[in-house]
């Protein structure tokens, strides 16, 4: 059903976890995509000795229509569940998200003061034209695409349904009232050649965000989908460095209390 919709019908887009060590890291996905967008993350990831789990959201990998009809809070509770699953598995959670998958991503990190640290990639805080999904849902179901998304190995939907666009407008200023509660470790990544996110929501990141812990970096060649384009290996080196780190440094403080080593990123 509705595969004159979607870009690359033939890519693995549906949910799914590769279980690691006591470490774990949440996937979440931006609209209109489907986990076709994280899944090189996450093997990334789960080569390094995490655990590793992306929903599909609701609304997503289907038809257009479906995304009509979910609201922002299906979103967020879908990510909800996996998050609950996931740290039933891990000691520590960590959560990562791509555009509207990085909104969700901070709100749950404001609403879960234990989630260790965000990874996010063009997060939706700001998107250019967003506003005229309000007036233009009343008017059509869809808005065609003009990106060049299917140059990548990118997975969902070749048009905008403008009814989930409002949705994600709504979601948007929800995320923007929390973010001086977020105080978690955060890593944050733009691009200059983004047509969606400007990089003016680096910005806004800066002045708002609750925590002191954030690295904001500017990339000059990728398009909106950063974790699928031509910069993808600086990515991942920058996602890998970040962990690192911050792990090492949660190891450092572990030992200090228990006189005890820990080996990070190793699996059960």
């Amino acid at each position: 059903m509705g595969e004159n919709y979607i870009i690359h019908p033939e890519l693995e887009g549906g949910a799914f976890t590769f279980q690691g060590g006591k470490n774990g890291v949440l996937l979440l996905h931006g609209y209109t995509a489907t986990t076709a967008e994280v899944r090189p993350l996450g093997e990334l990831l789960h080569r390094n000795g995490f655990s590793v789990s992306a929903p599909l959201l609701p609304g997503h990998g289907a038809h257009p229509d479906d995304l009509n009809r979910t609201r922002w809070q299906d979103w967020l509770r879908s990510a909800e569940d996996a998050y609950a699953s996931l740290s039933r598995q891990c000691d520590q959670v960590w959560v990562a998200g791509e555009s509207m998958g990085g909104l969700l991503s901070l709100l749950l990190a404001a609403r879960h003061p234990e989630i260790q640290g965000l990874l996010l990639y063009a997060p939706a805080l700001q998107v250019r034209k967003l506003w005229g999904a309000y007036l233009l849902q009343y008017v059509k179901k869809h808005l065609p695409k003009r990106s060049k998304t299917n140059e990548l190995l990118w997975k969902g939907y070749n048009v905008y349904p403008l009814r989930g666009a409002a949705e994600m407008l709504r979601l948007q200023k929800v995320v923007r009232r929390e973010l001086g509660s977020i105080r978690q470790p955060t890593l944050a990544i733009f691009s200059e050649k983004d047509a969606t996110v400007p990089t003016s929501a680096s910005k806004l990141l800066k002045d708002r965000l609750g925590t002191r812990d954030l690295e904001v970096v500017i990339l000059k060649n990728s398009p909106h989908v950063i974790l699928l384009a031509n910069e993808q290996q600086k990515v991942h080196d920058l996602t890998l460095n970040f962990l690192s780190k911050r792990l090492d440094r949660l190891s450092r403080e572990d030992r200090a209390h228990t006189g005890f080593p820990i080996a990070l990123g190793a699996g059960n």
